[in-house]
């Protein structure tokens, strides 16, 4: 059950669309970042910037539907 829509966009939507966003643009380029290929630096940037948006997601949207134990 989706019980925001706010927050189905912050955890899903915005890390798949930066990552897809991220391999269309980068995809031919020969560019490197500390040796490694842009794209995959790119891809790597992404691990955390999806954390961010599910701790964002989870803190200002979908915590109050959840009792806190304890």
């Amino acid at each position: 059950m989706i019980r925001s829509w706010p927050s189905v966009l912050i955890g899903l939507f915005v890390p798949a669309f930066a990552l897809l966003a991220g391999i269309l643009v980068l995809s031919g380029s020969t560019a490197s970042v500390l040796g490694i290929p842009v794209l995959f630096f790119w891809v790597f940037c992404c691990c955390p910037l999806t954390t961010l948006c599910l701790w964002i997601s989870w803190r200002f949207f979908d915590r109050a539907h959840y009792p806190e134990d304890d």
